[in-house]
């Protein structure tokens, strides 16, 4: 068998790491007959080497297997030199390779042994593409059946790890979306452009508390020139018909014409004055008041016009530069209350049903996991985004939100207050080996055992398990990366590793 790394944390720390795989019973297996020398013969250990005790993987079973080496561990000539000789006598070897002919797979790219076959059956299936759910553990792997052995409880304590026991709670995040901060609707207005502008000169700077109608900027377009000619046009032909219908109205109490003739005169007068509303209402659309639309009856016929606030609030963001040429329904500013924000997180379709309007949800800023604000879901969407099949769901603040700003991004982890209570361990003390989560559990004051867990996300602080680990049992925290880091080094061809007696 492969001798343990001489030079590591676990020589200097007394460390024996191995790999502990059930025996299976067997009355009386057959092996083939390059198998009857020893397997592990030829591999001394040298006094104060970490060292692994032995024990017989079923040849045929996926337990005997190399990994490393992609052959079984019962016939591994690299793992095993001693076996070299008994290939040779049967003239099974590759020379150029210096490895048996049935197992180069340079010389012969088709080899398979059954074990590679069990092996992936075990394997889940995943489809290709990118996660960023946890992945998946392996069925099979180095972690299986591994024990980290101390030399003493003495040795374990001048380690500087630490173990703490895995506990329990009842309130966990159970779905968790990315979020965006934005400004409370019903508090807040968006300014926009309503023909082909450009802005000439700002008159309120950003933070600046205004009025409902209040002037922000002032503008100009040559739209605004010809909605002036228009409206000055319409107001004159609606006054024309109007005194028209006054003498039309007076001749025909006289009887003096028919009332056809005073029903024309009629129409066409409301015909000019819907005209004449028409050319008004565009020109208040663009800010004008009372006293402009009196300069425009006076013919002062300009294309500047200016820009008002449609509400009360706080001038919260401008945008627009300067002399710049803008097509219409471009957003200039937005007035809004600072103080009153939304949460809107985009949810994945399949997890919107478990969502309600008045759960709780606490919202994380991105980069920064002890800024956390608790918030209330009041809005769900009814429908989805085409493209990333997501639906909105929107929470507000329910404590002090000032800390916050819009457009800030992060998550929104929405609370589950469950009937079950849930496994949770620190974040250090889970470790990913390469193909599987583990967690580095007590048996002992000097012997802990690398279990593979499944894991979930809980809080910032912690996973949620939800398979692998009880409550109660003592997982280490502090360090366990470096256990993890003697795990790989031992178990870098797996199969190749010693075995671990049992009883």
């Amino acid at each position: 068998m492969k001798k343990a790394i001489p030079i590591s944390l676990a020589l200097l720390l007394g460390v024996a790491i191995g790999i502990a795989i059930p025996k299976l019973k067997s009355e009386s297996p057959t092996e083939p007959a390059v198998t009857d020398v020893d397997p592990h013969a030829g591999h001394d250990h040298a006094p104060g080497e970490p060292h692994l005790t032995d024990t017989q993987a079923e040849p045929g079973s996926v337990l005997d297997w190399c990994v490393e080496h992609r052959v079984p561990e019962s016939v591994c000539t690299q793992c095993n030199p001693a076996l070299i000789a008994r290939f040779k006598q049967v003239n099974d070897w590759c020379a150029g390779h210096d490895l048996p002919e049935s197992h180069c797979r340079l010389c012969n790219p088709g080899i398979e042994f059954p074990q590679e076959a069990a092996i992936r059956a075990m394997q889940p299936q995943h489809e290709l593409g990118v996660s960023v759910f946890f992945p998946t553990n392996q069925a099979l792997c180095a972690t299986d059946g591994a024990l980290i052995q101390f030399a003493s409880t003495e040795t374990f304590a001048r380690t500087g790890l630490t173990v703490e026991p895995a506990r329990t709670s009842d309130e966990i995040a159970e779905i968790e979306a990315p979020a965006e901060v934005v400004f409370d609707q019903a508090s807040a207005s968006m300014i926009t452009l309503p023909v082909r502008a450009s802005v000439v000169h700002w008159l309120i700077e950003p933070g600046y508390v205004v009025r409902e109608g209040q002037m922000l900027a002032l503008c100009e377009s040559p739209e605004v020139s010809r909605i002036k000619g228009e409206y000055l046009e319409a107001n004159a032909d609606a006054e024309k018909h109007e005194k028209d219908q006054k003498r039309q109205e007076e001749l025909f109490t006289r009887n003096l014409i028919d009332a056809a003739t005073y029903e024309q005169a009629q129409a066409e007068a409301k015909s000019a004055s819907a005209r004449r509303h028409k050319s008004e209402s565009e020109l208040r659309s663009l800010g004008l008041d009372n006293a402009d639309l009196a300069e425009v009856l006076d013919g002062k016929l300009t294309a500047r016009f200016a820009l008002r606030s449609p509400s009360a609030g706080t001038l919260v963001e401008r945008k627009a530069p300067l002399g710049v040429a803008l097509e219409e329904g471009t957003q200039l500013a937005t007035v809004a209350d600072p103080s009153k924000l939304w949460i809107e997180a985009r949810v994945r379709d399949t997890d919107l049903d478990r969502i309600q309007v008045g759960q709780t949800a606490v919202f994380t800023l991105e980069g920064s996991h002890l800024n956390r604000i608790e918030s209330r879901v009041i809005w769900i969407s009814q429908y989805l985004d085409p493209l990333t099949r997501t639906g909105v769901v929107r929470a507000k603040p329910t404590v002090d939100a000032s800390n916050l700003r819009a457009n800030q991004f992060g998550h929104l982890d929405f609370m589950d207050q469950s009937t079950e209570s849930s496994v949770l361990v620190p974040r250090d003390a889970v470790q990913w080996e390469g193909c599987c989560h583990v967690v580095f559990v007590r048996e002992a004051q000097d012997r802990y055992r690398p279990r593979k867990v499944e894991i979930a996300k809980a809080d910032n602080a912690h996973y949620r398990i939800l398979s692998g680990l009880s409550a109660e049992e003592w997982v280490v925290v502090r360090g366990s990366f470096l256990l993890k880091t003697e795990l790989k080094k031992s178990s870098i061809g797996a199969g190749c590793c010693g075995l671990e007696a049992k009883s």
